[in-house]
């Protein structure tokens, strides 16, 4: 397998400097959603990894004559996690005082944006 290009606790401390604009009880009240994204964050890397070795299907035999190709678990699995990522990011993008969006929103875009770290 590749090697990860990104711990979860290289993330964490990236989210946590993103999400220190926000009052120290929503920090508190937003630690799990934090410790979440890190979490399918590097779960992501994992699965993507292993897409890009064995591809996006897979084949399959269901007895003497039923046989062909169906969407890898890890791709159903990446999918969805891919969908709750991007939920728990929008929740913690959603909670940044709008005065705050400008450079946070910015931070936090970029880190979803491809790179993992935040645009200098």
């Amino acid at each position: 397998m590749n090697r990860l290009k990104f711990s979860a606790k290289k993330e964490l401390k990236k989210i946590k400097s993103i999400t220190a604009a926000l009052p120290e009880d929503l920090q508190k009240i937003t630690e799990g959603l934090v410790a979440d994204a890190c979490f399918m964050a590097e779960q992501l890397e994992i699965l993507r990894c292993h897409l890009e070795e064995n591809g996006w299907s897979e084949e399959y035999k269901n007895g003497a004559n039923q046989f062909g190709k169906k969407s890898s678990v890890e791709a159903q699995a990446y999918l969805q996690m891919q969908k709750s990522y991007a939920a728990v990011i929008k929740q913690l993008t959603d909670l940044i005082p709008k005065q705050e969006t400008s450079k946070a929103g910015e931070e936090i875009l970029s880190f979803i944006g491809g790179s993992r770290s935040p645009r200098k």
